[in-house]
């Protein structure tokens, strides 16, 4: 056997210095590249009937169906179904897309606004407006805002319309041939910590 001399040593030495470090960043960065995410905490909810409100004071958005939802949210849609009850802590990014709209009173306007509510306390610069005049306008008014959420939390979705004769508020409406136009879809969705 011959002996190595200094030069092969330290491209040896190199050699099992580069390996070791592949090997390392291989090990440290293929379990997150490799590894099935949880599921975060999720949910997109709709209507399927119309919302028009009868006074002008502020009303619960109430939805019907659960599009999708995951255990990390908790919503009925069959009682209470306004409330959208969070079961993680996180940061949450929400969005309410509701479709306005009035059955009567062309050439007047009515203002539909949407905003969301956090345990009963309204979220700061969540509201929206949109001004419709005729029976055909339609609208869509989005409302949206990113929540640190603890478990428990409850969010809405409020509508209020300025004027009752009008049939204002979130109209669904069901084209032939096509999916359904909910009154409104809710996102919600966990992004983080």
């Amino acid at each position: 056997m011959s002996r190595l001399g200094r030069y092969e040593k330290v491209v040896i030495l190199a050699m099992l210095a580069t390996g070791l470090v592949t090997a390392s960043m291989t090990m440290a960065v293929a379990p997150r590249a490799f590894a099935q995410a949880a599921v975060s905490a999720a949910a997109q909810l709709s209507s399927t009937e119309s919302i028009q409100p009868t006074d002008t004071a502020p009303v619960v958005v109430t939805m019907n169906s659960n599009d999708y939802i995951n255990a990390g949210v908790t919503h009925s849609n069959t009682s209470n179904t306004g409330d959208v009850v969070v079961n993680e802590p996180g940061a949450y990014l929400i969005v309410a897309a509701g479709q306005v709209g009035k059955t009567s009173g062309n050439n007047t306007t009515c203002n539909v606004d949407l905003w969301l509510r956090q345990n009963d306390k309204d979220v700061a610069n969540s509201n929206t407006r949109a001004s419709v005049i005729s029976t055909n306008d339609t609208i869509v008014l989005v409302s949206q805002a990113i929540l640190l959420l603890n478990k428990g939390d409850k969010i809405n979705t409020m509508v209020s319309v300025s004027a009752t004769d009008q049939g204002c508020g979130l109209i669904n409406t069901a084209p032939a041939g096509e999916p359904d136009i909910p009154a409104i879809i809710f996102s919600i969705a966990r992004i983080g910590d």
